[in-house]
């Protein structure tokens, strides 16, 4: 017999998430990680929906495995929709833009450079209502957008703009070591409804301490000779056991597991 319930009941607690980060009152990024099943696309059309109910415009581009060696290939297929509110930036960032997307002969600008400029392109075009861009598979981004992405991402504070990005939890990614806040896309029930704690492993229990301490994943693949996408593979597994679906509230999980076992 199929459990299209107990799907559903694991996705309240990560809708209600969404939920909160597409009507907070400012601008914020939100990684979603899942594997094939957990219903990242589900999610995903929960958040576009209640946005555009919200009043937002909404600008949805798609990672391609194709384009992954095409610097800035994501990026274009992100901006390409905005390019509208262009003609509201100054000459010095447009030709930023020009530049990065080949437009014209020169050496493609920093990361910081075009990011800036992102920026003040996402701004003019929050001016009109708020913004909410959404990026599935972004595990195929080329790494010079998710860069760029991840250097927005980490800037969109007090603005009116909100950057959702879905990745495959089992492929590595650049924005592995973006430091965005993160979601876990578990497709499981809420702890109450388990059998019992499941316990971590050495491994998995010191990956969960350093993350709760607010390292990132390529800071613990440092620290333990671990590749970034192993370290968010232990975590994608880590996440279930401990109840949660946030890389926050791991500190709380891990003393209540503590407490429940004496370990």
């Amino acid at each position: 017999m199929d459990s299209p319930v107990v799907r559903r009941i694991g996705q309240a607690v990560e809708r209600q998430h969404l939920s909160a980060f597409v009507t907070a009152g400012t601008g914020a990024s939100l990684v979603l990680h899942g594997d094939a099943g957990t219903g990242n696309s589900d999610l995903l059309d929960h958040a576009i929906d209640l946005a555009v109910r919200n009043g937002h415009t909404v600008v949805r581009a798609i990672g391609v495995e194709a384009e992954r060696e095409l610097p800035y290939a994501g990026l274009h297929q992100f901006l390409y929709p905005l390019q509208p509110y262009a003609e509201r930036l100054d000459a010095r960032d447009r030709a930023v833009f020009d530049a990065a997307f080949g437009q014209q002969v020169e050496t493609p600008p920093s990361i910081m450079t075009l990011g800036i400029a992102v920026l003040n392109l996402l701004s003019a075009t929050a001016s009109d209502r708020p913004l909410l861009l959404v990026l599935d598979n972004g595990h195929w981004f080329d790494d010079a957008s998710a860069d760029v992405c991840g250097f927005v991402g980490r800037r969109l504070s007090g603005s009116s703009v909100k950057l959702l990005i879905a990745l495959r939890a089992d492929i590595g990614s650049r924005f592995d070591s973006s430091a965005l806040p993160e979601l876990r896309a578990t497709g499981i029930s809420p702890p109450d409804t388990l059998p019992g704690p499941l316990m971590l492993t050495w491994q998995e229990r010191r990956i969960a301490e350093l993350a709760a301490g607010g390292l990132t994943n390529k800071e613990i693949g440092g620290l333990l000779y671990l590749s970034p996408r192993t370290v968010s593979s232990h975590l994608y597994r880590i996440f279930p056991k401990l109840g949660i679906t946030t890389r926050a509230a791991l500190r709380d999980a891990l003393d209540g597991q503590r407490e429940a076992t004496g370990a």
